[in-house]
Protein backbone atom coordinates (compact mmCIF):
# COMPACT_ATOMS: atom_id res chain seq x y z
CA UNK A 1 0.00 0.00 0.00
CA UNK A 2 0.87 3.68 -0.89
CA UNK A 3 1.53 5.93 1.54
CA UNK A 4 -0.84 7.00 4.04
CA UNK A 5 -1.72 11.21 4.28
CA UNK A 6 -4.38 13.11 6.28
CA UNK A 7 -5.81 16.05 4.04
CA UNK A 8 -8.53 18.46 3.75
CA UNK A 9 -11.09 17.72 0.78
CA UNK A 10 -12.60 20.66 -0.29
CA UNK A 11 -16.29 21.40 -0.80
CA UNK A 12 -17.84 20.78 -4.36
CA UNK A 13 -20.49 20.65 -6.73
CA UNK A 14 -21.51 17.38 -8.14
CA UNK A 15 -24.11 15.40 -10.02
CA UNK A 16 -25.21 12.13 -7.92
CA UNK A 17 -26.91 8.78 -8.76
CA UNK A 18 -27.86 7.59 -5.62
CA UNK A 19 -28.40 3.44 -5.21
CA UNK A 20 -29.44 0.94 -2.59
CA UNK A 21 -27.94 -2.81 -2.86
CA UNK A 22 -24.51 -4.42 -3.25
CA UNK A 23 -21.32 -2.11 -3.87
CA UNK A 24 -20.25 -4.07 -6.99
CA UNK A 25 -23.02 -2.40 -8.84
CA UNK A 26 -21.09 1.09 -9.19
CA UNK A 27 -19.64 0.58 -11.98
CA UNK A 28 -23.00 0.22 -13.29
CA UNK A 29 -24.42 3.49 -11.95
CA UNK A 30 -21.23 5.40 -12.74
CA UNK A 31 -21.43 4.60 -16.49
CA UNK A 32 -25.48 5.13 -16.14
CA UNK A 33 -24.52 8.93 -14.63
CA UNK A 34 -21.29 9.55 -16.85
CA UNK A 35 -23.83 8.13 -19.82
CA UNK A 36 -26.57 10.84 -19.10
CA UNK A 37 -24.23 13.93 -18.30
CA UNK A 38 -23.03 13.29 -21.73
CA UNK A 39 -26.29 12.70 -23.58
CA UNK A 40 -27.13 16.22 -21.82
CA UNK A 41 -23.47 17.79 -22.84
CA UNK A 42 -22.65 18.29 -19.36
CA UNK A 43 -19.20 16.67 -18.86
CA UNK A 44 -17.82 16.54 -15.69
CA UNK A 45 -14.47 18.89 -14.67
CA UNK A 46 -12.42 16.44 -11.87
CA UNK A 47 -12.54 12.08 -11.97
CA UNK A 48 -15.45 10.60 -10.90
CA UNK A 49 -16.04 9.41 -7.43
CA UNK A 50 -18.06 7.01 -5.15
CA UNK A 51 -19.31 7.65 -2.10
CA UNK A 52 -20.54 4.52 0.53
CA UNK A 53 -22.68 4.98 3.44
CA UNK A 54 -22.61 1.56 4.88
CA UNK A 55 -19.60 -1.04 6.14
CA UNK A 56 -20.49 -4.16 4.31
CA UNK A 57 -19.04 -5.78 7.09
CA UNK A 58 -21.96 -4.62 9.25
CA UNK A 59 -25.14 -4.44 6.55
CA UNK A 60 -26.57 -6.69 4.68
CA UNK A 61 -25.75 -6.03 0.60
CA UNK A 62 -29.51 -5.51 -0.37
CA UNK A 63 -29.27 -2.48 2.39
CA UNK A 64 -26.44 -0.70 1.64
CA UNK A 65 -26.38 2.93 0.95
CA UNK A 66 -24.01 4.48 -1.91
CA UNK A 67 -24.08 7.06 -4.78
CA UNK A 68 -21.80 7.73 -7.69
CA UNK A 69 -20.89 11.43 -8.41
CA UNK A 70 -19.50 13.18 -11.19
CA UNK A 71 -17.58 17.09 -10.24
CA UNK A 72 -19.33 19.58 -12.54
CA UNK A 73 -18.34 23.11 -12.50
CA UNK A 74 -20.93 24.88 -14.32
CA UNK A 75 -24.95 25.47 -13.88
CA UNK A 76 -26.96 22.77 -14.93
CA UNK A 77 -29.81 21.21 -13.49
CA UNK A 78 -29.93 17.75 -14.24
CA UNK A 79 -33.39 16.75 -16.18
CA UNK A 80 -32.90 12.77 -15.86
CA UNK A 81 -35.03 11.08 -13.39
CA UNK A 82 -32.71 9.93 -10.28
CA UNK A 83 -29.85 12.22 -11.20
CA UNK A 84 -29.52 15.17 -8.98
CA UNK A 85 -27.29 18.70 -8.28
CA UNK A 86 -25.51 18.89 -5.09
CA UNK A 87 -22.93 19.81 -2.87
CA UNK A 88 -20.74 17.46 -0.80
CA UNK A 89 -19.37 19.20 1.73
CA UNK A 90 -15.62 19.24 2.61
CA UNK A 91 -14.15 16.79 4.66
CA UNK A 92 -10.69 15.60 6.60
CA UNK A 93 -9.80 12.24 5.49
CA UNK A 94 -7.09 9.71 5.77
CA UNK A 95 -5.98 8.48 2.17
CA UNK A 96 -3.67 6.40 -0.25
CA UNK A 97 -4.11 6.21 -3.76
CA UNK A 98 -4.58 2.37 -4.88
CA UNK A 99 -3.83 0.76 -7.90
CA UNK A 100 -5.16 -2.42 -8.80
CA UNK A 101 -8.43 -4.01 -8.96
CA UNK A 102 -11.61 -2.92 -7.41
CA UNK A 103 -12.06 -6.65 -5.39
CA UNK A 104 -9.17 -6.11 -3.40
CA UNK A 105 -9.94 -2.23 -2.11
CA UNK A 106 -11.49 -3.53 1.22
CA UNK A 107 -8.06 -4.58 2.61
CA UNK A 108 -6.94 -0.91 1.43
CA UNK A 109 -9.52 -0.56 3.97
CA UNK A 110 -8.44 -1.97 6.83
CA UNK A 111 -4.92 -0.93 6.10
CA UNK A 112 -6.30 2.89 6.55
CA UNK A 113 -8.21 2.24 9.19
CA UNK A 114 -5.43 0.45 11.12
CA UNK A 115 -3.15 3.85 10.42
CA UNK A 116 -5.74 5.94 11.86
CA UNK A 117 -5.86 4.27 15.05
CA UNK A 118 -1.82 4.26 15.24
CA UNK A 119 -1.47 7.99 14.77
CA UNK A 120 -4.47 9.43 16.69
CA UNK A 121 -7.22 9.36 14.62
CA UNK A 122 -10.62 7.48 14.33
CA UNK A 123 -13.06 6.95 11.95
CA UNK A 124 -15.65 10.39 11.86
CA UNK A 125 -19.14 8.43 12.05
CA UNK A 126 -21.96 9.68 10.31
CA UNK A 127 -19.40 11.07 6.98
CA UNK A 128 -19.16 8.64 3.79
CA UNK A 129 -16.40 7.13 2.65
CA UNK A 130 -15.32 8.22 -0.93
CA UNK A 131 -13.10 6.74 -3.66
CA UNK A 132 -12.23 8.63 -6.46
CA UNK A 133 -11.83 7.09 -9.93
CA UNK A 134 -7.85 8.38 -11.00
CA UNK A 135 -8.10 5.97 -13.63
CA UNK A 136 -10.94 3.59 -14.45
CA UNK A 137 -12.85 0.76 -16.29
CA UNK A 138 -12.55 2.23 -20.13
CA UNK A 139 -9.39 4.27 -19.38
CA UNK A 140 -7.28 1.07 -18.51
CA UNK A 141 -7.58 -2.41 -20.29
CA UNK A 142 -6.23 -4.59 -17.38
CA UNK A 143 -7.93 -4.36 -13.50
CA UNK A 144 -4.31 -4.38 -12.83
CA UNK A 145 -4.25 -0.92 -13.87
CA UNK A 146 -7.14 0.68 -11.85
CA UNK A 147 -5.99 3.85 -9.91
CA UNK A 148 -8.86 4.83 -6.79
CA UNK A 149 -7.96 6.86 -4.27
CA UNK A 150 -9.48 5.84 -1.07
CA UNK A 151 -10.62 8.87 1.45
CA UNK A 152 -11.92 7.48 4.55
CA UNK A 153 -13.05 10.57 7.00
CA UNK A 154 -11.34 11.01 9.98
CA UNK A 155 -11.22 13.14 13.29
CA UNK A 156 -8.75 13.48 15.85
CA UNK A 157 -8.79 10.81 18.53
Amino acid sequence: MAEVQVKRVEPMTVLSLSFTGAYEQTQDRLEELMAATLRAGHPHCQPPMALYYDDPAKVPAENLRAEVCLPIGEAYEPAEEGISRKELPGATVACTVYQGPYNLIPQVYEQILEWTKANGYRYAEGVPTREVFLKLFGEAEDPKDFVTEIQVPVEKA
